[in-house]
């Protein structure tokens, strides 16, 4: 008996040994699992130090190794964060994009195997972000409407945000702001808390989808903005919406507020930047731009070159040519005419370069509308078809069965026709915006800057500073009018108006005011200030000072024209030079090599594309004046062009 007991005393002590030494492991793993934590916490607060210190090379290792390191404990969030933080800092501060590309391949194959919809959602919008730093604009948008129907999937507040968010920044960097508009109203509903950090951010996004023409709307959501900024005034969100307000206020032509705004709510000194951020140049160009408006030239000269040297470093080729721009304007009202003559030069060789951008963008914004009407479209067919096959299925199972073999059929028939109008539209598309980057060329013509450039030089050289002044007033004026409106291939009225007597003006001084030119606009167009086509009559002016003028012996004289219609603008450029056939004839012999016989053509392409998309109205008419003997009288162009929409 007494064996038994020493048999089972044994059992109990050998079993009490085991439970303690499983008890040791499970505390090891425990501490393991919790130094590894900690150490992924540490390696990623070490990369954000060493990024604001721009140290990229070193802060990229830290990152990395706080990957590696939450792959190998397997923890699911660990993974999914630090991966996102390693994408992040790849695209956004390294551009290293490939490499970006393989973290977010990674994790969103994880995430798959992990079902982690909310993190799919996540990556998706990543995909989109990291295609817009590329330029792959129209890819990014699909990206953004996938990660949009996988963050309602979701039901998450915080996926919608983040997805509506992103998708409005995409339509405001491809010049949409009403639809970007539209999108960070949408992510404004779905923040339901008013404490909530990311309620400033949107009310800045929505405040920056405002042109300049409504600066009391960015003002008023500016303000609002501005509500979380009580406890931390010199946060980025409370800079830009400082920022904003202040450029409003000089657009009011309140310049003095502006100043003083600034002034009193932002610490430059304690404003946190990188090379890629646009906060920074943004407010010195701002505060340029002040001290421009309240004539201290000098300071805004000190300010607009911090701008243009910030704007080089993130290569943003259209702000560093409107900095160029504006410190050219005020070295001419300091008197130092060589220095913003040198700036005009430098601005273009970046002339190209932005126009491949724009075009870029413009073909995108186009096809993003059909996207999202072929998207809209799409829905009402399927609601549509859903209900129809209720219908049928609550009557005969056979007949539903036809019904939805109809219906796939049919589907199949709407998505190839929608396809191919998608290849139809942005044929057309690319070729109207391919062929406005001609005309575009055309107005900004090498000879054109030429001969005006060397007009400008013989001022100079006469010590005619007035007049130097006032030419180099003018063709700056003209340069920035047509590079701001080669933003779309519309345009207002009066921007049009303003940039053909510009260029009319030019060529007075330049032929010595061998012509005079006569207006007669009417008063409906200047008042309701329609939206037309852009670029389109002056080849047809060019044509008649160039070819009809420059072979003239008599003093020329140059009617132009326009007149309001039901929904188009008529346009008359009439001049009283040698005639098209007389000029046909010069040409022939040699006497006259000028480019324009190809700016009326890429013109008369590009009505013809315009009226291929729905603008019928939209032509050209030419008429030989001559008198009773035959002899000429000169020509008359009348061009039609349609009325695109109209502003007040």
């Amino acid at each position: 008996m007494k064996r038994y007991n020493y048999i089972l005393i044994s059992c109990l002590l050998l079993l009490a040994g085991n439970i303690t030494g499983q008890d040791d492991i499970d505390r090891e793993l425990k501490r393991t699992t919790t130094v590894q934590k900690d150490s992924i916490k540490l390696l990623l607060k070490q990369g954000d130090s060493l990024q604001k210190a721009k140290n990229i090379e070193e802060a990229e290792t830290s990152y990395l190794n706080a990957f590696r390191l939450a792959r190998k404990t397997g923890d699911k969030k660990r993974i999914i964060q630090t991966g996102f933080r390693l994408e992040r800092f790849l695209s956004a501060i390294a551009e290293k994009h490939e490499n970006a590309r393989h973290i977010i391949d990674f994790v969103y194959d994880f995430c798959e195997k992990v079902d982690d919809q909310d993190c799919l959602a996540i990556s998706t919008i990543r995909y989109g972000e990291l295609n817009q730093r590329q330029s792959n604009f129209i890819k990014a948008l699909q990206y953004f409407n996938e990660a949009m129907q996988r963050a309602e999937n979701t039901k998450s507040n915080d996926n919608i945000w983040e997805a509506c968010t992103a998708r409005g920044l995409l339509f405001m960097d491809i010049g949409d702001l009403d639809q970007s508009k539209i999108d960070f109203k949408q992510a404004l509903r779905h923040i339901k808390d008013d404490s909530d950090y990311r309620k400033g951010i949107t009310y800045i996004n929505i405040s920056a989808s405002f042109s300049d023409h409504q600066p009391d709307s960015t003002i008023y959501y500016s303000k609002l903005a501005l509500q979380g900024c009580k406890n931390n005034k010199t946060s980025r969100t409370c800079n830009l919406a400082y920022n904003n307000m202040a450029w409003s206020y000089v657009q009011k032509g309140m310049a003095q507020e502006a100043l003083a705004l600034i002034n009193n709510n932002i610490d430059f000194d304690n404003i946190q930047y990188n090379d890629r951020d646009s906060l920074y140049p943004a407010l010195m160009h701002t505060l340029a731009f002040i001290y421009f408006k309240l004539g201290d030239y000098e300071k805004a000269i000190t300010h607009f070159k911090i701008a243009e040297r910030f704007f080089i470093k993130k290569n943003d080729v259209a702000n560093i040519i409107i900095t160029k721009e504006d410190l050219s304007k005020s070295y001419e009202q300091t008197g130092n005419l060589a220095a913003s003559l040198k700036l005009m030069r430098e601005i273009k060789p970046l002339i190209s370069t932005l126009d491949n951008i724009k075009i870029s963008k413009e073909i995108a914004k186009i096809e993003s509308k059909k996207l999202l009407a072929i998207k809209e479209e799409q829905i009402l067919d399927l609601e549509e078809e859903n209900f129809k096959i209720g219908q049928a299925m609550s009557k005969s199972r056979w007949f539903s069965y036809l019904l939805g073999a109809f219906l796939l059929a049919a589907l199949f028939f709407l998505l190839y026709r929608g396809h191919a109008n998608r290849v139809r539209f942005h044929q057309l598309n690319e070729e109207l915006s391919l062929n406005r980057l001609k005309s575009l060329r055309s107005t900004m013509n090498p000879h054109f800057l030429f001969n005006s450039f060397s007009t400008l030089q013989n001022f100079i050289l006469k010590k005619d500073n007035l007049k130097a002044n006032e030419y180099m007033t003018e063709l700056s004026g003209l340069i920035r009018n047509i590079l701001s409106s080669s933003d779309s291939i519309y345009i207002n009225f009066k921007e049009e108006l303003q940039i053909l007597q510009s260029y009319i003006n030019i060529e007075q001084e330049r032929f010595s005011e061998s012509f005079e030119v006569i207006y007669d606009i009417d008063d409906t167009l200047v008042e309701t200030n329609p939206v037309i086509p852009s670029m389109v009559i002056q080849p047809y002016i060019e044509n008649a000072i160039i070819h009809g003028f420059s072979h003239s012996k008599k003093k020329g004289k140059l009617i132009v024209s326009f007149a309001k219609g039901t929904d188009t603008v008529f346009c008359k450029v009439r001049d009283n030079g040698i005639g098209r056939l007389e000029a046909e004839r010069l040409q022939k012999e040699g006497n006259d090599t000028i480019h324009l016989s190809i700016a009326t053509r890429n013109t008369d392409e590009r009505l013809r594309i315009l009226s291929r998309i729905g603008n019928d109205n939209a032509n050209v008419r030419i008429n030989d004046l001559i008198d009773d003997t035959g002899a000429s009288l000169g020509t008359e162009v009348i061009i039609t062009l349609p009325i695109i929409n109209e502003h007040k």
